[in-house]
């Protein structure tokens, strides 16, 4: 098993060595190395990467080594995002993107809840929310190594930011600047206020407080629109 990560701060070589130390015949690999060293052919059974969320997605240069990569065979995939906030990104749509150009896919991905490095945002957590999240984190990978260790199956919904623009029916909202105006042709469907996961949306101040609803068994990505009508694969 050959496992890529990329860190600044440590969270994700943090996690790239919990699994090493818990799975058998793991190699551990620096992306930013591996992208200096021009070597880009892969051949391994299993094919892990991990990295911090940048901007809601990948890091740039996650990004450019997942366009340069190559699989010699077709091994197990998977990838781990680490983050402050989980599920409000898209990596792993838009690491799928890229290895659908390659005919590969994620078999397993998973958000992993650490700490946020990026200070221009927030500062950093008080060392009693650390210790919590570290304590969770490591909960939560014993469960990871043992789904990669059976080569198992795993998804996991992540929040657009588009969201509200592409699960509208009648492409009422438009975002020019990265907010929601609205082009005052709604048909009620009220898919935008209860697809917001920070209920920004309200209906003329009569739904404030009020909780917001999605079935269980659907995630929000099945429910969005392309710019034609047309359902997002």
């Amino acid at each position: 098993m050959i496992i890529y990560y990329y860190s600044s701060t440590g969270n994700s070589l943090y996690v790239a060595r919990f699994l090493q130390e818990r799975l058998p015949d793991v190699e551990l690999r620096s992306i930013p190395e591996e992208l200096n060293s021009g070597i880009f052919e892969v051949q391994a059974d299993k094919v892990g990467f991990v990295f911090p969320m940048h901007y809601l997605s990948l890091p740039l240069q996650v990004e450019e080594f997942l366009e340069k990569v190559s699989f010699k065979e077709s091994p197990y995939l998977f990838a781990i995002a680490t983050c402050g906030v989980p599920y409000w990104g898209r990596p792993f749509l838009d690491m799928n993107a890229i290895l659908a150009k390659k005919r590969r896919q994620l078999h397993g991905a998973w958000f992993l809840r650490l700490v946020s490095n990026y200070l221009p945002y927030r500062d950093t957590a008080a060392e009693w929310r650390i210790s919590i999240r570290a304590w969770l984190a490591e909960r939560k990978l014993k469960g990871i190594a043992k789904a990669i260790a059976q080569n198992g199956h795993h998804d996991t919904w992540q929040v657009l930011r588009d969201m509200c623009q592409r699960i509208c029916p009648k492409g009422n909202i438009v975002r020019p600047d990265g907010h929601p105006v609205w082009q005052h042709n709604c048909v009620e469907c009220l898919g935008c206020l209860h697809i917001c996961p920070v209920e920004a949306i309200d209906y003329a101040g009569v739904t404030k407080g009020r909780r917001r609803y999605r079935h269980k068994d659907i995630q929000p990505k099945e429910l969005l629109h392309d710019f034609k009508g047309e359902i997002d694969p």
